[in-house]
């Protein structure tokens, strides 16, 4: 008696299908992103509206850490858009 075994299937592979790129992952310290000038804030107050949960943020290892998209929401929070671009209310 023989047996057949079922082909083996491809596994997925981090650049198959768009996933995610790895330079996504990497964590910036506040003092990284302050010394860059990607946001207009002192590594001080990134740490303390981090804490105090008025920034998104990663506690990886214990500490504050921001991934890019973290940087990218910062920036869009202080966003202000033409008075055009506003929906108007139904009255």
């Amino acid at each position: 008696m023989t047996t057949t075994t079922a082909p083996k299937k491809a596994r997925p592979t981090a650049q198959a299908g768009g996933a995610t790129d790895l330079s996504e992952l990497v964590h910036y310290t506040p003092e990284q992103i302050e010394n860059a000038g990607w946001l207009p804030f002192s590594a001080r107050t990134l740490r303390d509206r981090a804490s105090a949960r008025v920034f998104p943020h990663s506690k990886a290892s214990g500490r504050i850490t921001f991934l890019p998209r973290h940087i990218r929401e910062i920036a869009a929070m202080y966003e202000v858009r033409p008075v055009s671009e506003h929906k108007r209310s139904a009255a």
